[in-house]
Protein backbone atom coordinates (compact mmCIF):
# COMPACT_ATOMS: atom_id res chain seq x y z
CA UNK A 1 0.00 0.00 0.00
CA UNK A 2 1.66 3.26 -1.03
CA UNK A 3 1.46 6.30 1.22
CA UNK A 4 2.72 9.58 -0.24
CA UNK A 5 5.96 11.34 0.52
CA UNK A 6 4.19 14.51 1.98
CA UNK A 7 2.43 12.40 4.43
CA UNK A 8 4.90 10.14 5.62
CA UNK A 9 7.45 13.31 5.62
CA UNK A 10 5.07 15.36 7.52
CA UNK A 11 4.74 12.31 10.19
CA UNK A 12 7.95 11.55 10.92
CA UNK A 13 9.13 15.10 11.24
CA UNK A 14 6.84 15.89 13.63
CA UNK A 15 5.95 12.72 15.24
CA UNK A 16 2.28 13.06 15.49
CA UNK A 17 0.00 10.84 16.27
CA UNK A 18 -3.24 9.80 13.87
CA UNK A 19 -5.62 11.00 16.52
CA UNK A 20 -4.54 13.87 17.63
CA UNK A 21 -4.54 15.71 14.57
CA UNK A 22 -7.11 13.54 12.58
CA UNK A 23 -10.31 14.09 14.89
CA UNK A 24 -10.63 17.31 17.06
CA UNK A 25 -10.11 19.77 13.92
CA UNK A 26 -8.25 20.42 10.66
CA UNK A 27 -5.61 21.53 11.67
CA UNK A 28 -5.52 22.15 15.61
CA UNK A 29 -2.65 22.71 17.18
CA UNK A 30 -1.34 19.42 18.67
CA UNK A 31 -0.76 18.65 22.00
CA UNK A 32 3.21 19.23 22.69
CA UNK A 33 5.15 15.67 23.71
CA UNK A 34 7.79 15.10 24.90
CA UNK A 35 10.10 14.70 22.22
CA UNK A 36 9.15 17.86 20.76
CA UNK A 37 10.55 19.73 23.99
CA UNK A 38 9.20 22.04 26.10
CA UNK A 39 7.45 24.70 24.55
CA UNK A 40 4.60 25.85 27.01
CA UNK A 41 2.96 25.60 30.15
CA UNK A 42 0.04 23.01 29.20
CA UNK A 43 -2.26 22.89 32.26
CA UNK A 44 -3.94 18.96 32.57
CA UNK A 45 -7.17 20.32 32.06
CA UNK A 46 -6.30 21.07 28.40
CA UNK A 47 -4.39 18.30 27.93
CA UNK A 48 -7.09 16.22 28.87
CA UNK A 49 -10.26 18.16 27.07
CA UNK A 50 -7.68 17.90 23.81
CA UNK A 51 -7.00 14.80 24.17
CA UNK A 52 -10.83 13.41 24.61
CA UNK A 53 -11.56 15.73 21.94
CA UNK A 54 -9.53 13.93 19.37
CA UNK A 55 -10.19 10.61 20.20
CA UNK A 56 -14.22 11.70 19.87
CA UNK A 57 -15.23 10.92 23.08
CA UNK A 58 -17.76 12.14 24.85
CA UNK A 59 -17.24 13.02 29.10
CA UNK A 60 -19.61 10.44 29.16
CA UNK A 61 -18.20 8.15 27.11
CA UNK A 62 -14.62 9.04 28.42
CA UNK A 63 -16.00 8.17 32.26
CA UNK A 64 -17.69 4.37 30.83
CA UNK A 65 -14.23 3.53 29.47
CA UNK A 66 -11.92 4.69 32.40
CA UNK A 67 -14.63 3.55 35.14
CA UNK A 68 -14.78 7.30 36.49
CA UNK A 69 -17.52 9.51 37.41
CA UNK A 70 -18.56 11.95 34.40
CA UNK A 71 -18.56 14.00 37.57
CA UNK A 72 -14.89 13.50 37.72
CA UNK A 73 -14.20 13.96 34.11
CA UNK A 74 -15.92 17.51 34.34
CA UNK A 75 -13.94 18.82 37.63
CA UNK A 76 -10.68 17.52 35.62
CA UNK A 77 -11.30 19.46 32.17
CA UNK A 78 -12.65 22.57 34.25
CA UNK A 79 -9.49 22.53 36.36
CA UNK A 80 -11.55 21.99 39.47
CA UNK A 81 -9.25 19.32 40.32
CA UNK A 82 -5.12 20.07 39.87
CA UNK A 83 -3.29 17.60 40.66
CA UNK A 84 -5.54 13.66 40.21
CA UNK A 85 -4.29 10.94 41.41
CA UNK A 86 -2.02 9.11 39.36
CA UNK A 87 -3.96 5.62 39.39
CA UNK A 88 -6.72 8.32 38.00
CA UNK A 89 -4.44 9.31 35.64
CA UNK A 90 -3.27 5.94 34.61
CA UNK A 91 -6.95 4.77 33.89
CA UNK A 92 -7.75 7.94 31.46
CA UNK A 93 -4.14 7.42 30.15
CA UNK A 94 -5.69 3.92 29.26
CA UNK A 95 -8.99 4.76 28.15
CA UNK A 96 -7.58 7.74 25.68
CA UNK A 97 -5.40 4.96 24.54
CA UNK A 98 -2.38 7.47 24.76
CA UNK A 99 1.38 6.26 23.39
CA UNK A 100 4.54 6.94 26.19
CA UNK A 101 5.09 10.31 25.52
CA UNK A 102 1.11 11.80 25.93
CA UNK A 103 1.05 9.25 28.61
CA UNK A 104 4.28 10.87 30.57
CA UNK A 105 3.22 14.42 29.84
CA UNK A 106 -0.31 13.73 30.87
CA UNK A 107 1.32 12.01 34.29
CA UNK A 108 3.45 14.90 34.51
CA UNK A 109 0.78 17.45 34.20
CA UNK A 110 -0.93 15.97 36.60
CA UNK A 111 2.06 16.26 39.16
CA UNK A 112 2.49 12.32 39.12
CA UNK A 113 6.00 11.80 40.38
CA UNK A 114 6.41 8.54 38.93
CA UNK A 115 8.43 7.71 34.78
CA UNK A 116 9.20 11.84 34.21
CA UNK A 117 12.64 10.93 34.43
CA UNK A 118 12.89 9.46 30.71
CA UNK A 119 15.06 11.37 28.11
CA UNK A 120 12.93 13.69 25.88
CA UNK A 121 15.49 12.46 23.09
CA UNK A 122 15.38 8.76 23.79
CA UNK A 123 11.82 8.85 22.12
CA UNK A 124 12.42 7.99 18.46
CA UNK A 125 10.09 9.84 16.29
CA UNK A 126 8.05 6.90 14.43
CA UNK A 127 9.06 6.83 10.53
CA UNK A 128 5.84 5.45 9.67
CA UNK A 129 1.86 6.61 10.76
CA UNK A 130 1.19 4.57 13.93
CA UNK A 131 -1.46 1.83 13.61
CA UNK A 132 -5.55 2.63 14.55
CA UNK A 133 -6.35 1.97 17.95
CA UNK A 134 -8.03 -1.27 18.82
CA UNK A 135 -11.75 -0.64 19.74
CA UNK A 136 -12.95 0.03 23.15
CA UNK A 137 -14.12 -2.51 25.17
CA UNK A 138 -18.09 -2.76 25.07
CA UNK A 139 -19.59 -0.35 28.19
CA UNK A 140 -21.70 -3.83 29.73
CA UNK A 141 -23.50 -6.67 28.22
CA UNK A 142 -25.58 -6.13 25.96
CA UNK A 143 -29.17 -6.73 26.12
CA UNK A 144 -32.20 -7.33 23.26
CA UNK A 145 -29.95 -7.15 20.38
CA UNK A 146 -28.79 -10.95 20.14
CA UNK A 147 -30.20 -11.12 16.09
CA UNK A 148 -29.01 -7.55 14.99
CA UNK A 149 -25.51 -8.49 15.64
CA UNK A 150 -25.74 -11.92 14.31
CA UNK A 151 -26.62 -9.78 10.97
CA UNK A 152 -24.53 -7.38 11.75
CA UNK A 153 -21.39 -10.61 12.06
CA UNK A 154 -22.75 -12.21 8.84
CA UNK A 155 -22.57 -9.47 7.04
CA UNK A 156 -19.29 -8.73 7.42
CA UNK A 157 -17.95 -12.29 7.16
CA UNK A 158 -20.28 -14.29 5.79
CA UNK A 159 -21.50 -12.46 2.74
CA UNK A 160 -18.09 -10.32 2.97
CA UNK A 161 -19.71 -6.62 2.39
CA UNK A 162 -16.84 -3.97 2.27
CA UNK A 163 -19.05 -1.49 3.98
CA UNK A 164 -22.28 -1.93 6.43
CA UNK A 165 -23.74 1.24 8.44
CA UNK A 166 -25.36 0.60 11.25
CA UNK A 167 -28.06 3.70 11.53
CA UNK A 168 -30.58 5.08 13.84
CA UNK A 169 -31.36 8.41 15.76
CA UNK A 170 -28.92 8.61 18.53
CA UNK A 171 -29.31 6.70 21.92
CA UNK A 172 -30.44 3.59 20.09
CA UNK A 173 -27.36 1.62 20.89
CA UNK A 174 -25.30 2.22 17.71
CA UNK A 175 -21.91 2.38 19.09
CA UNK A 176 -22.58 -0.33 21.52
CA UNK A 177 -23.54 -2.74 18.88
CA UNK A 178 -20.42 -2.25 16.79
CA UNK A 179 -18.38 -2.34 20.03
CA UNK A 180 -19.55 -6.27 20.46
CA UNK A 181 -19.03 -6.81 16.99
CA UNK A 182 -15.81 -6.16 16.40
CA UNK A 183 -15.02 -7.65 20.01
CA UNK A 184 -16.35 -10.57 18.53
CA UNK A 185 -14.48 -10.28 15.38
CA UNK A 186 -11.20 -10.32 16.84
CA UNK A 187 -11.81 -13.33 19.28
CA UNK A 188 -11.66 -14.60 16.26
CA UNK A 189 -8.41 -13.57 14.84
CA UNK A 190 -9.54 -10.13 12.94
CA UNK A 191 -7.28 -7.49 12.86
CA UNK A 192 -9.95 -4.68 13.79
CA UNK A 193 -8.95 -0.93 13.91
CA UNK A 194 -11.16 1.93 15.14
CA UNK A 195 -12.21 4.97 14.35
CA UNK A 196 -14.35 7.98 16.17
CA UNK A 197 -14.96 10.96 14.04
CA UNK A 198 -15.70 14.47 15.90
CA UNK A 199 -17.86 13.93 18.38
CA UNK A 200 -21.55 14.50 19.06
CA UNK A 201 -21.66 18.64 18.84
CA UNK A 202 -24.53 18.73 21.09
CA UNK A 203 -22.65 17.06 23.59
CA UNK A 204 -20.67 17.65 26.66
CA UNK A 205 -18.97 20.47 24.87
CA UNK A 206 -17.31 19.05 22.22
CA UNK A 207 -16.52 21.24 19.46
CA UNK A 208 -19.32 21.52 16.72
CA UNK A 209 -18.74 19.56 13.64
CA UNK A 210 -18.03 22.89 10.92
CA UNK A 211 -19.55 22.27 7.07
CA UNK A 212 -22.88 22.05 6.09
CA UNK A 213 -22.88 18.24 5.28
CA UNK A 214 -23.58 18.95 1.62
CA UNK A 215 -23.11 15.36 0.49
CA UNK A 216 -19.29 16.08 -0.78
CA UNK A 217 -15.91 15.33 1.11
CA UNK A 218 -15.79 18.24 3.62
CA UNK A 219 -12.94 20.37 4.08
CA UNK A 220 -9.50 18.19 5.69
CA UNK A 221 -11.04 15.01 4.80
CA UNK A 222 -8.38 14.20 2.06
CA UNK A 223 -5.82 14.49 4.76
CA UNK A 224 -7.69 12.48 6.94
CA UNK A 225 -8.02 9.88 4.69
CA UNK A 226 -4.57 9.68 3.72
CA UNK A 227 -3.46 9.16 7.40
CA UNK A 228 -6.22 6.31 7.90
CA UNK A 229 -4.89 4.44 4.66
CA UNK A 230 -1.33 5.08 5.74
CA UNK A 231 -2.28 3.80 9.56
CA UNK A 232 -4.48 0.72 8.07
CA UNK A 233 -1.44 -0.54 5.68
CA UNK A 234 -1.75 -4.44 5.89
CA UNK A 235 -2.30 -4.24 9.66
CA UNK A 236 -5.92 -4.19 9.52
CA UNK A 237 -8.79 -6.49 8.04
CA UNK A 238 -11.68 -4.88 9.44
CA UNK A 239 -12.17 -0.59 10.16
CA UNK A 240 -15.03 1.03 12.72
CA UNK A 241 -15.87 4.30 12.20
CA UNK A 242 -18.19 5.20 14.82
CA UNK A 243 -20.36 8.92 13.93
CA UNK A 244 -19.47 8.52 10.70
CA UNK A 245 -21.81 11.23 9.22
CA UNK A 246 -20.05 13.74 11.56
CA UNK A 247 -19.33 17.00 8.66
CA UNK A 248 -16.33 18.97 8.66
CA UNK A 249 -12.38 17.46 9.46
CA UNK A 250 -13.77 14.49 11.38
CA UNK A 251 -15.34 12.91 8.64
CA UNK A 252 -13.91 10.40 6.41
CA UNK A 253 -13.84 10.09 2.71
CA UNK A 254 -15.17 6.13 2.98
CA UNK A 255 -15.29 5.62 -0.70
CA UNK A 256 -12.18 6.89 -1.25
CA UNK A 257 -10.56 4.97 1.94
CA UNK A 258 -12.53 2.02 0.59
CA UNK A 259 -10.82 1.90 -3.30
CA UNK A 260 -7.11 2.70 -2.10
CA UNK A 261 -7.33 0.12 0.23
CA UNK A 262 -8.64 -2.78 -1.63
CA UNK A 263 -8.44 -5.58 1.41
CA UNK A 264 -10.04 -3.23 3.93
CA UNK A 265 -13.67 -3.98 5.13
CA UNK A 266 -15.42 -1.24 6.69
CA UNK A 267 -18.82 -0.45 9.75
CA UNK A 268 -19.84 2.85 9.89
CA UNK A 269 -22.47 3.98 12.35
CA UNK A 270 -24.09 7.64 11.76
CA UNK A 271 -27.83 8.82 11.43
CA UNK A 272 -28.14 8.28 8.26
CA UNK A 273 -26.85 5.71 5.22
CA UNK A 274 -23.75 7.02 2.83
CA UNK A 275 -25.75 6.18 0.16
CA UNK A 276 -22.20 4.60 -1.96
CA UNK A 277 -22.48 1.80 -4.17
CA UNK A 278 -22.07 -1.92 -2.13
CA UNK A 279 -23.26 -0.70 0.49
CA UNK A 280 -25.70 -2.32 3.26
CA UNK A 281 -27.69 -0.55 5.27
CA UNK A 282 -28.69 -2.20 8.94
CA UNK A 283 -31.30 -0.20 10.31
CA UNK A 284 -31.30 0.40 14.39
CA UNK A 285 -34.63 0.26 15.34
CA UNK A 286 -36.53 0.62 19.02
CA UNK A 287 -36.56 -2.33 21.10
CA UNK A 288 -39.80 -4.85 21.77
CA UNK A 289 -42.16 -3.24 23.74
CA UNK A 290 -44.60 -4.95 26.19
CA UNK A 291 -48.23 -4.78 25.51
CA UNK A 292 -50.75 -3.68 27.73
CA UNK A 293 -52.69 -5.86 30.11
CA UNK A 294 -54.21 -6.40 33.04
CA UNK A 295 -52.11 -8.98 34.50
CA UNK A 296 -48.65 -10.35 33.91
CA UNK A 297 -46.42 -12.88 33.87
CA UNK A 298 -43.42 -11.61 35.86
CA UNK A 299 -40.93 -13.94 34.07
CA UNK A 300 -41.98 -13.55 30.69
CA UNK A 301 -42.47 -9.80 31.32
CA UNK A 302 -38.77 -9.70 32.19
CA UNK A 303 -37.65 -11.23 28.69
CA UNK A 304 -39.29 -8.46 26.99
CA UNK A 305 -36.48 -6.56 25.31
CA UNK A 306 -36.78 -3.18 26.54
CA UNK A 307 -38.07 -4.24 30.15
CA UNK A 308 -34.66 -6.69 30.17
CA UNK A 309 -32.52 -3.78 29.80
CA UNK A 310 -34.50 -1.83 32.00
CA UNK A 311 -34.29 -3.86 34.74
CA UNK A 312 -30.61 -4.36 33.76
CA UNK A 313 -29.95 -0.38 34.67
CA UNK A 314 -32.61 -0.48 37.60
CA UNK A 315 -29.94 -2.98 39.47
CA UNK A 316 -27.44 -1.29 39.30
CA UNK A 317 -28.64 1.51 41.41
CA UNK A 318 -31.41 -0.43 43.31
CA UNK A 319 -29.74 -4.20 43.28
CA UNK A 320 -32.68 -5.63 45.28
CA UNK A 321 -35.54 -3.74 42.58
CA UNK A 322 -38.03 -6.82 41.28
CA UNK A 323 -40.78 -6.77 39.23
CA UNK A 324 -44.05 -7.08 41.37
CA UNK A 325 -47.73 -6.15 41.14
CA UNK A 326 -47.65 -2.53 42.50
CA UNK A 327 -44.94 -1.47 39.90
CA UNK A 328 -44.96 -4.02 36.82
CA UNK A 329 -48.17 -1.56 35.60
CA UNK A 330 -45.41 1.33 35.34
CA UNK A 331 -42.44 -0.34 34.01
CA UNK A 332 -44.47 -1.52 31.01
CA UNK A 333 -46.09 2.27 31.01
CA UNK A 334 -42.64 4.06 31.01
CA UNK A 335 -40.91 1.03 28.07
CA UNK A 336 -43.97 2.25 25.84
CA UNK A 337 -43.38 5.72 26.54
CA UNK A 338 -40.05 5.19 25.83
CA UNK A 339 -40.40 3.48 22.73
CA UNK A 340 -37.92 0.88 23.87
CA UNK A 341 -35.31 3.27 22.83
CA UNK A 342 -32.13 2.22 25.06
CA UNK A 343 -30.45 5.33 26.04
CA UNK A 344 -34.26 6.38 27.16
CA UNK A 345 -34.26 3.61 28.94
CA UNK A 346 -31.25 3.90 30.79
CA UNK A 347 -32.11 7.43 31.81
CA UNK A 348 -35.12 6.51 33.10
CA UNK A 349 -33.72 4.01 35.29
CA UNK A 350 -31.18 6.41 36.62
CA UNK A 351 -34.07 8.73 37.89
CA UNK A 352 -35.61 5.96 39.46
CA UNK A 353 -32.97 6.24 42.53
CA UNK A 354 -35.27 9.75 42.76
CA UNK A 355 -38.86 8.65 42.09
CA UNK A 356 -39.84 5.08 42.09
CA UNK A 357 -41.30 4.11 38.67
CA UNK A 358 -44.79 5.11 39.17
CA UNK A 359 -43.91 8.57 40.43
CA UNK A 360 -41.75 8.59 37.13
CA UNK A 361 -44.42 8.13 34.95
CA UNK A 362 -46.86 10.58 36.35
CA UNK A 363 -44.02 13.34 35.94
CA UNK A 364 -43.09 12.11 32.40
CA UNK A 365 -45.48 14.03 30.47
CA UNK A 366 -44.75 17.11 32.51
CA UNK A 367 -40.93 17.02 33.18
CA UNK A 368 -38.83 17.25 29.91
CA UNK A 369 -35.90 17.00 31.84
CA UNK A 370 -36.56 13.43 32.72
CA UNK A 371 -35.20 12.79 29.15
CA UNK A 372 -31.70 14.32 29.76
CA UNK A 373 -28.95 12.13 31.93
CA UNK A 374 -29.77 12.53 35.55
CA UNK A 375 -25.74 12.63 36.37
CA UNK A 376 -26.23 16.62 34.81
CA UNK A 377 -24.93 16.28 31.15
CA UNK A 378 -28.12 18.58 29.87
CA UNK A 379 -26.87 18.50 26.73
CA UNK A 380 -27.84 15.05 26.24
CA UNK A 381 -30.81 15.65 25.82
CA UNK A 382 -33.04 13.40 23.42
CA UNK A 383 -35.28 15.01 22.18
CA UNK A 384 -32.66 17.39 20.69
CA UNK A 385 -30.68 14.22 19.76
CA UNK A 386 -34.27 13.49 17.99
CA UNK A 387 -34.40 16.67 16.21
CA UNK A 388 -30.91 16.26 14.03
CA UNK A 389 -32.09 12.93 12.83
CA UNK A 390 -34.84 14.93 11.51
CA UNK A 391 -33.01 17.46 9.88
CA UNK A 392 -31.05 15.14 8.01
CA UNK A 393 -33.63 13.73 5.95
CA UNK A 394 -35.39 15.65 2.73
CA UNK A 395 -37.64 18.34 3.25
CA UNK A 396 -40.55 16.28 1.73
CA UNK A 397 -39.96 13.70 4.24
CA UNK A 398 -40.22 16.29 6.97
CA UNK A 399 -43.64 16.84 5.86
CA UNK A 400 -44.76 13.58 6.09
CA UNK A 401 -43.70 13.30 9.43
CA UNK A 402 -45.11 16.72 10.61
CA UNK A 403 -48.42 15.02 9.47
CA UNK A 404 -48.19 12.20 11.04
CA UNK A 405 -46.76 12.82 14.43
CA UNK A 406 -49.74 12.69 16.34
CA UNK A 407 -52.14 10.70 14.48
CA UNK A 408 -52.06 7.63 16.75
CA UNK A 409 -51.17 5.00 13.77
CA UNK A 410 -51.47 5.27 9.97
CA UNK A 411 -51.15 3.03 6.66
CA UNK A 412 -49.08 3.98 3.71
CA UNK A 413 -51.95 4.32 1.71
CA UNK A 414 -52.63 7.42 4.37
CA UNK A 415 -49.50 8.95 2.83
CA UNK A 416 -50.91 9.48 -0.68
CA UNK A 417 -51.82 12.77 -0.85
CA UNK A 418 -48.78 13.85 1.22
CA UNK A 419 -46.39 13.07 -1.34
CA UNK A 420 -45.57 11.46 -4.74
CA UNK A 421 -43.65 8.34 -3.87
CA UNK A 422 -45.62 7.11 -0.19
CA UNK A 423 -43.66 4.03 -0.13
CA UNK A 424 -40.28 5.81 -0.67
CA UNK A 425 -41.56 8.61 2.22
CA UNK A 426 -42.38 5.82 4.71
CA UNK A 427 -39.13 3.15 3.63
CA UNK A 428 -37.25 6.43 4.62
CA UNK A 429 -38.54 7.12 8.57
CA UNK A 430 -38.09 4.20 9.34
CA UNK A 431 -34.04 3.71 8.33
CA UNK A 432 -33.99 7.24 9.58
CA UNK A 433 -35.50 5.35 12.99
CA UNK A 434 -38.31 8.06 13.21
CA UNK A 435 -41.57 5.97 13.12
CA UNK A 436 -41.99 2.07 13.81
CA UNK A 437 -44.43 -0.52 13.11
CA UNK A 438 -47.72 0.07 15.66
CA UNK A 439 -47.93 -3.98 16.50
CA UNK A 440 -48.70 -7.21 16.08
CA UNK A 441 -52.21 -6.53 16.57
CA UNK A 442 -52.39 -3.34 14.08
CA UNK A 443 -50.63 -5.06 10.71
CA UNK A 444 -50.01 -2.62 7.71
CA UNK A 445 -49.84 0.36 10.48
CA UNK A 446 -46.91 2.36 11.63
CA UNK A 447 -46.69 4.94 14.02
CA UNK A 448 -44.05 8.20 14.84
CA UNK A 449 -41.69 7.42 18.12
CA UNK A 450 -43.28 9.42 21.49
CA UNK A 451 -40.41 11.02 21.30
CA UNK A 452 -41.14 11.96 17.94
CA UNK A 453 -44.81 13.54 19.51
CA UNK A 454 -43.60 15.07 22.29
CA UNK A 455 -40.26 17.02 19.79
CA UNK A 456 -42.95 18.23 17.66
CA UNK A 457 -45.08 19.54 21.05
CA UNK A 458 -42.46 21.35 21.95
CA UNK A 459 -42.01 23.13 18.20
CA UNK A 460 -45.66 23.71 18.87
CA UNK A 461 -45.70 24.88 22.21
CA UNK A 462 -44.65 28.85 22.04
CA UNK A 463 -47.07 29.27 18.94
CA UNK A 464 -49.65 28.19 21.02
CA UNK A 465 -48.61 30.79 23.69
CA UNK A 466 -48.19 33.84 21.08
CA UNK A 467 -51.88 33.10 20.09
CA UNK A 468 -53.18 32.59 23.46
CA UNK A 469 -51.48 35.94 24.09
Amino acid sequence: MSVTPYTVGKNAAIGISLRERAVGGLWQRPVPTLSEGPRESVSFAELLKGHRGRSGLTQQQLADFATLSVRAIRDLESGRVRRPRRESVGLLADALRLGDPERLQLHAAGGSPADLRVAPLELPAPSVPPALPEPPAPPGTLVGREAELQVLLDQVTVYGHRLVSVVGISGIGKTHLVLEAAQALRAKGWRVGWHASAGDPLCCGAIPAAGSGSGGPPPGAAYLTDDLVGAIGERHELLVIDGGDASGPGRVDVGELLRRCPGLRVVVTGLTPRYLPGERVLPLTAMAVPEEARDYDYARLSEVESVALFLSHMRRSRPAFRLREDNAHAVVRLCRWLDGVPRALEYAAGWCLVYPPELLLSRAGRDSSLLSSPAGCGCQDLLRSVARSVDTMAECYRHVLAEVADRPHWTVGDLDHLVPDPAAALHALLVHGLVRPAGAHLPERFTALHLVRLLYARHRAPAGVARAG
